[in-house]
């Protein structure tokens, strides 16, 4: 009898243990359904504390759902324009899931946005190497190039411009970008050449700012028909 009492005390401890573990994994899938409800509502600090409920009943344990979570997370922060943490997100996965460069490109944002310039040369330089044409490649490239051009890094910033030129880019942003450092070196007939490989890759609104830009860039060169023109 005090066998049998034993062995059942142990099976209903056993089922006991089975229900709260599979307790914790609906709660966990619910706190992430939830951060994604609320990340889609741009109620981005909800969702970052969701997310975070969500990896704490992980137990530290990382399999698919939680670089699932991480990558939302991530995203969260960067929404919520908390650069460092979203950086320190993408550094996670990186550690975990390998140096890829959809995570690089990423991180190069948060970088960029966190003041971490010459930390996101490195993982966009890694990144374009492993895959030019990965998730957030272009949005890294525009960003990267803007900072380095407001710290007055402009040959920096046309190296980089050049190197997705090179690569077949025909996007008139990069080519705007290209002439503004050209007139900020003082190169007018280099940066007329840029604005006007621009207008010919672009359309829509972007077209406006190109021809105001070329014109400006005539203006400077004493070229004023050419630049009412």
């Amino acid at each position: 009898m005090r066998r049998f009492v034993i062995w059942a005390g142990a099976a209903l401890l056993s089922m006991s243990l089975i229900t709260g573990c599979q307790n914790k994994s609906k709660e966990r899938y619910a706190f992430r359904d939830t951060g994604i409800e609320q990340l889609n509502s741009q109620d981005y600090e909800g969702a970052i504390a969701s997310f975070g409920q969500a990896l704490e009943l992980s137990k530290g344990m990382v399999d698919e759902f939680e670089l699932d979570v991480l990558k939302y997370r991530a995203e969260a922060e960067y929404k919520a324009e908390d650069f460092e943490a979203a950086a320190h997100s993408y550094g996670i996965l990186i550690e975990v899931d390998g140096e890829k460069p959809e995570y690089l490109n990423y991180r190069c944002l948060s970088l960029v946005s966190s003041g971490q310039v010459e930390q996101a040369l490195e993982d966009f330089t890694k990144s374009y190497a492993l895959n030019k044409q990965a998730a957030g490649s272009e949005e890294a490239l525009l960003s990267l190039g803007e900072a380095l051009e407001e710290a007055g890094r402009h040959d920096d910033a046309v190296t980089l411009y050049n190197l997705a030129v090179a690569d077949g880019a025909d996007n008139p942003e990069v080519y705007n970008r290209m002439g503004l450092c050209m007139m900020d070196n003082k190169d007018y007939d280099q940066a007329i050449s840029y604005f006007e490989k621009g207008i010919r890759a672009g359309e829509g609104d972007g077209l406006a700012e190109l021809y105001f830009n070329q014109a400006a860039a005539y203006e400077y060169k004493g070229e004023f028909s050419k630049a009412l023109e």
